[in-house]
């Protein structure tokens, strides 16, 4: 600060004169002058203890254990943010789509004996209009040998579109969320506002698993049925307010039975 600012080098001293005395920021052969005169005076004494004092309860202050935010703010605050994740990250899922199984191999058609057909053959030539209804006999037997592509419900073509649409039926529900131990971040974006307690029924069934395993239960912000490394269960997020981490979330899955799979705080 400027000396017009600070006012005079003496008594009656200015506050800013001594503060800045205080903090170093004159320079040397002026401070070398004004401390004799500034540890003389009793009034400039006062104010460079008071400095010393703030200074020591800024040092302190650093420190000093954080004080954790209000549970209820914190809570508002991780449900926001597992809204807003949600609303920005999650992607629909499509459902994997299985290739229907191939359609059953047909029995094979009977194999005729050449060399029979022939003895008859031969022996039926003489007979003249005999030989014509054995030929028709022949091409009739054929006919029903080979396998028929028809639909009509009894050969095997028309079974086909049956089993496909069986099929078809079963690939439209979608497959629960998957959740892989090797990312569970991905949990939040995808449980945050869901509210299907899946095998566990409803709210009360995922206290009871809770409650039997001792974890807390509060500032539930989603809840949905998974497979967890290929294992059915059920995973729920919970906002971390609690613990006055804001942005911290804390996930549990659990199977139908009530077993722990995994209990993690997220991000991880």
């Amino acid at each position: 600060m400027t000396d017009n600012v600070r006012g005079s080098l003496g008594p009656p001293w200015s506050v800013d004169l001594l503060a800045d005395l205080h903090a170093g920021a004159l320079d040397l052969d002026e401070s070398e002058r004004l401390w004799p005169q500034v540890n003389a005076d009793p009034d400039a004494r006062a104010v460079i203890e008071a400095l010393d004092s703030v200074r020591g309860d800024l040092g302190d202050l650093s420190t000093a254990p954080v004080e954790p935010m209000p549970a209820q703010f914190a809570a508002g605050l991780d449900a926001a943010l597992a809204a807003e994740a949600q609303r920005h990250f999650a992607r629909p899922q499509a459902p994997v789509a299985t290739a229907p199984p191939a359609p059953p191999t047909p029995p094979p058609a009977p194999v005729i004996d050449l060399a029979a057909a022939r003895k008859r053959r031969n022996r039926m030539a003489a007979w003249g209009a005999g030989v014509l209804t054995a030929a028709a006999a022949a091409i009739a037997v054929a006919v029903v040998a080979v396998p028929s592509n028809s639909t009509d419900g009894s050969g095997i073509a028309g079974d086909a579109p049956k089993s496909t649409q069986q099929d078809s039926e079963g690939a439209s529900a979608a497959p629960p969320l998957a959740l892989s131990s090797d990312n569970l971040n991905q949990a939040i974006p995808l449980l945050g506002g869901k509210t299907d307690y899946g095998d566990l029924q409803d709210e009360a069934g995922l206290r009871a698993c809770l409650d039997q395993n001792e974890i807390p239960s509060a500032g539930v912000a989603g809840v949905s049925p998974v497979t967890f490394d290929g294992t059915e269960a059920v995973a729920a997020l919970f906002g971390a307010g609690e613990t006055g981490q804001a942005g911290k979330f804390r996930l549990v899955v659990l199977t139908a039975d009530c077993e722990v799979l995994a209990q993690s705080q997220l991000p991880s």
